[in-house]
């Protein structure tokens, strides 16, 4: 019975650790493939012919109390689209959404933002004035439906990946698992006045995801 009370009593301290002091995130230890995300984009034949991706980062790897960032991938497209895709993890549950990944670049800062489903959970906006189309992908290849940009979205993924005996354990005594929130996020930035299509949007998706799944495996 001794052992069972210390046992209920460092849960409880872990529990309240993890809710009070939540563990700072972590920037991604991979660089996102580059090479294989220009490769599939430039054999559908997406990719600008007058202009390709600059050897020169836009910014630099970040990390802070809250919110981690990877060194970002941006890729010039056809008629002066641009797409961007960097992974993000933040600290907290409550910050876990698209918007908090790409808060400190003007390139990814949302304003007039609004929410659509099709083809998956995006967020629609300006950035800079120029139209905007945004998702986090949490690229587990064991994850169907992975897509999302809400906090609600993106924690309900996480929870999904944070199961097993050993979560379940963790349940039944009190403690919350370690979840991770991170995700990729992917933004595609359309030239002044002319948002991306939803045909476009999917597409790109379509193309990228598999790529993203892979790094993962």
């Amino acid at each position: 019975m001794k052992w069972y009370g210390t046992l209920a009593t460092v849960a409880a301290l872990l529990a309240t650790q993890a809710i009070v002091m939540p563990r700072w995130p972590s920037t991604a230890s991979d660089p996102l493939p580059a090479e294989q995300l220009e490769a599939r984009l430039g054999g559908a034949g997406l990719l600008s012919r007058s202009e390709r991706r600059s050897p020169a980062n836009p910014w630099p790897a970040k990390r802070s109390l809250e919110l981690a960032t990877s060194v970002p991938v941006r890729l010039p497209l056809r008629g002066g689209f641009e797409l961007t895709l960097m992974q993000g993890s933040v600290r907290q549950r409550f910050n876990f959404q698209a918007s908090s990944m790409g808060m400190d670049q003007p390139s990814l800062k949302l304003t007039q933002r609004r929410l659509s489903e099709s083809p998956v959970p995006t967020a629609m906006g300006l950035a800079e004035d120029r139209p905007v189309l945004q998702t986090c992908l949490l690229a587990d290849p064991d994850l169907n439906d992975a897509f999302g940009v809400t906090r609600e979205q993106l924690s309900a993924i996480a929870d999904r990946l944070a199961s097993g005996k050993a979560a379940s354990l963790e349940r039944v005594i009190g403690l919350q698992p370690n979840r991770t929130y991170a995700c990729t996020l992917i933004s595609l930035r359309g030239p002044k006045g002319e948002p991306p299509s939803e045909r476009l949007w999917k597409q790109i998706l379509d193309l990228v995801e598999p790529v993203l799944r892979s790094r993962q495996s």
